[in-house]
């Protein structure tokens, strides 16, 4: 158990301090309620000194000291407003204003600006230089939203250091000396970054603003509104700023449990589609072959006439990670208390007997605890491209001395802190991980490969494995729907209770996690809990007992959709044509069922295909509950109103019940939510709940071998691997300008050999073929795919990766064709 430091004794004027040794002055003196200026250091990162604002003077020692760089000890006399002391900050305020343009009338900062506010409490009062200020052109565009006014910089270095420290991007670098000092991007090229925004947030001054914000509002005409991001399964803490009913920008809230104070700019920029044009705002109903708006009670009489119609076993209900804790629960409650049917599923990316469909989605520790791992398996999962705020927390860990262990089929692009990075091939996952587990127990590896990776590399990875006093073991989907996902599974189930640990499993966006919980599962209520075990308890709260019969899971509902044993899907919050994993079959799916109705925001690639279309409200709009990846139960506010007609999709489901002789009222979140504690132990707010869904109940378990991988093929000779990417062009984020800008267009990866032998340069317009469909894409060329394989991102509507697979195979096999290339591309 460790020692807490042992205590000092200061006096900061006249006032006795007590702090831990090693606390800086600077700290000191904020512990104690006493106000020093500062602009470049920050709580966040070591401190600096480099703008001498912070300046003190301490008893015995000749000059002003920097308080953020001081440590205080034992018996120290320190003075913060001597006129020495006062001198000296006018003097720094004085320098740092020669060249500032004083254009805060203009500036975006202005309002809610340091430098505004201490040139006004510490400052001369007016300037003894009268000299031309220096000039720039401006702005500086420095990428998609990252705009740069240089005059504005007074060098605190803060986004500099936030991204050599905090992020790990290196995306922005101070150059020249002197006089001639400015904060750039590296080689002047658009910033890369998938956290800028966070430089933004906590750059003192004006001189980095967001193309999206500004000149947009004025602190003091924005509204603030807690909230939660739920673009991706992190769920970090945000404030929507609000302008006459329009989300004017997006902040970060502190959390300390969850995002501490940081967001992706998914988050920061992300969330624009809430007000885009496109919008649903009334119901449409398919008449003479095309969508056509209609009254919500001619669209919910056609809904329920249809749901009457069918036997309960013909109707099925996909739900989305869209949906909020309460709208699933309702969502729950009617289709199986009202409909009669238990066909209900949120997992519609999974494939069929995949591990995601055994797994139980959802980390089994805390977000925080990763701080204090010491080894960090990760395996299948992008991080920085899935669940990107929780790098952040991986890089404190390896910043104090954690190592990290990938075992992916695509280098990553945190390779440089990766201590043991095993890429292989793809379908040979499960080999990788098996030598993994032998090379822990000290069994000789020999030489060789296996997988595509070199057994010494694989040897020296289980050696500090074995080492390993705090690991953290996490699968993502990319190993889960690997043709041996649930062999992977199985032998990182060995590992960790070798280990004394557990398996997070990092799959689901948004409120995966929630939908879960509320018990949209094919074979589990609320909370987790069996059909059978929760079956009386629902029947008390609902006056009908649902079934304890266990129903089809999201594949098994598309396949029976295509086989003509469906003759209602209800999809709500999701969008299987995009999200199944083969879409051929979704697409002979849709063409067998008789009836489809979508609940949704926009008009998705399956709305377009849908019977009836009902808008619904999206989170921004929302009061409820959401659940992020870690099992904390966060609280939704709406901070703006829907467009139109749309409703919130609890309300729609319980109009839904009136209209077939049923009763499901609520006066609003609060009382579902109430209902939902008595169902489920230990739901509050802020509070963590076990994750759901498990099948698998023997740590030791092992899982049946994946069948082999089929040989080369010399018609499409390259390996398709899928994966999820930050920025993509959805239907929510093709909406958001940003996010569409950062994505750009829809690309493939190719190593450079194979492009080579294709005749395909860096940018070039390609087709990637396989024998079930194409897709157009521009190429990116990089090492970090293997020879002989392709990486394809999901998401991009335009280029829709499904499209490609088939999932009767283990493997997709695709070609390439080059059709135009590029300026400076290959010929």
């Amino acid at each position: 158990m460790s020692q807490l430091p042992p205590t000092i004794t200061l006096t900061i004027d006249g006032r006795t301090v007590s702090v831990p040794k090693g606390t800086t002055v600077y700290n000191a003196a904020r512990r104690s309620g006493i106000e020093i200026p500062i602009f470049c250091y920050h709580d966040r990162m070591p401190p600096l000194g480099a703008c001498r604002m912070c300046l003190v003077k301490v008893e015995k020692m000749p000059k002003l000291q920097t308080s953020c760089t001081l440590e205080a000890t034992d018996g120290m006399t320190v003075f913060t407003t001597t006129p020495e002391v006062k001198a000296g900050q006018e003097a720094i305020l004085e320098f740092l204003l020669i060249n500032h343009p004083l254009d805060c009338p203009i500036c975006d900062k202005g309002g809610e600006c340091p430098l505004q506010d201490q040139a006004y409490q510490y400052g001369p009062g007016r300037s003894r230089f009268v000299e031309t200020k220096r000039d720039f052109a401006k702005p500086v565009s420095l990428g998609r939203v990252l705009v740069l006014d240089r005059e504005r910089c007074i060098l605190c270095w803060r986004c500099v250091r936030f991204g050599e420290l905090i992020a790990g991007d290196d995306a922005l670098k101070g150059f020249e000396r002197g006089f001639h000092s400015e904060v750039n991007t590296p080689f002047t090229m658009p910033v890369d970054s998938k956290f800028i925004g966070n430089t933004i947030a906590i750059c003192p001054v004006g001189a980095l603003t967001a193309k999206t914000y500004r000149f947009a509002a004025r602190p003091w005409d924005n509204q603030p509104v807690p909230s939660v991001c739920t673009l991706c399964g992190v769920g970090c803490a945000v404030e929507f700023d609000v302008r006459d009913g329009a989300i004017t920008r997006t902040r970060a809230r502190e959390s300390p449990a969850v995002n501490d104070i940081w967001l992706c700019d998914l988050g920061f920029f992300g969330h624009t589609y809430v007000h885009h044009q496109d919008r649903l705002r009334t119901p449409l109903i398919r008449r003479g072959g095309g969508l056509g708006e209609a009254t919500w009670d001619e669209a919910l009489d056609v809904v329920a006439r249809r749901l009457r119609a069918a036997a309960p076993g013909r109707v099925a209900m996909l739900g989305g990670t869209r949906l909020a804790n309460e709208d699933a629960y309702v969502a729950g409650r009617f289709f199986r208390s009202v409909v009669g049917t238990n066909h209900l599923d949120h997992r519609t990316d999974a494939p069929p007997g995949g591990a995601s469909l055994l797994a139980p989605w959802g980390m089994t520790s805390s977000l925080a605890d990763m701080n204090d791992a010491d080894v960090i398996v990760l395996v299948g999962c992008d991080i920085t491209e899935e669940y990107p705020v929780i790098w952040l927390r991986m890089k404190r860990a390896l910043d104090r001395g954690a190592a990290m262990i990938a075992v992916t089929p695509k280098g990553l692009e945190i390779d440089r802190f990766i201590a043991h990075h095993l890429v292989h091939r793809y379908g040979s996952g499960a080999q990788v991980v098996r030598a993994l587990l032998e090379a822990m127990s000290g069994a000789p590896n020999g030489a060789g490969e296996t997988g595509g990776v070199l057994r010494d590399a694989i040897t020296a990875a289980g050696a500090r494995l074995a080492r390993a006093a705090r690991p953290q073991i996490l699968i993502g989907r990319g190993a889960l729907d690997a043709p041996d996902g649930a062999e992977i599974y199985g032998l990182l189930r060995e590992l960790a209770a070798r280990l004394h640990t557990s398996v997070s499993v990092m799959r689901g966006k948004g409120n995966a996690f929630g939908a879960a919980l509320a018990g949209l599962l094919p074979d589990a209520g609320p909370g987790g809990r069996p059909l059978a075990e929760v079956r009386h308890d629902l029947e008390s709260l609902w006056g009908a007992a649902p079934s304890d019969a266990a129903g089809w899971n999201a594949p098994e509902i598309i396949e029976a959709a295509g086989q003509g044993r469906l003759d209602v899907l209800y999809v709500a919050g999701a969008d299987p044509g995009t999200d199944a994993p083969d879409r051929t079959r979704w697409t002979e799916a849709r063409g067998r069922l008789p009836f489809l109705v979508v609940q949704d925001a926009f008009l998705t690639q399956t709305a377009q295909m849908a019977d009836v279309v009902l808008p619904a409200l999206v989170a921004p709009e929302k009061d409820g509950t959401v659940c992020n990846i870690e099992g904390r139960v966060q609280r939704l506010r709406a901070a703006v109103p829907g467009p139109g007609e749309s409703r919130a999709d609890w309300g729609i489901f319980a109009a839904l019940a009136e209209r077939m002789g049923k009763v499901i009222a609520y006066s609003g979140w609060e009382e579902i939510f109430d209902e939902m504690r008595s169902l489920i132990p230990g739901l509050e707010i802020d509070a963590r709940v076990p994750r759901q869904g498990s099948r698998i109940q023997d740590p030791g378990s092992r899982i049946q071998e994946a069948r082999p991988v089929d040989g080369a093929d010399t018609d499409f000779p390259l390996i398709l691997v899928l994966g999820d990417v930050l920025f993509d062009r959805g239907a929510m984020t093709s909406r958001s300008t940003a996010i569409a800008d950062l994505a750009g267009e829809p690309w493939a990866l190719f190593h450079p050999e194979d492009a080579a032998r294709c005749g395909i340069g860096e940018g070039d317009a390609t087709v990637v073929r396989s024998r079930r469909g194409s897709v157009a894409v521009r190429a990116k060329l990089s090492p970090a795919v293997l020879p002989g394989q392709v990486f394809l991102p999901r998401g991009f509507d335009a280029a829709p990766a499904n499209a490609l697979v088939d999932l009767t195979e283990p493997l997709t096999r695709v070609r390439v064709t080059a059709l135009a290339p590029v300026a400076g591309g290959a010929p």
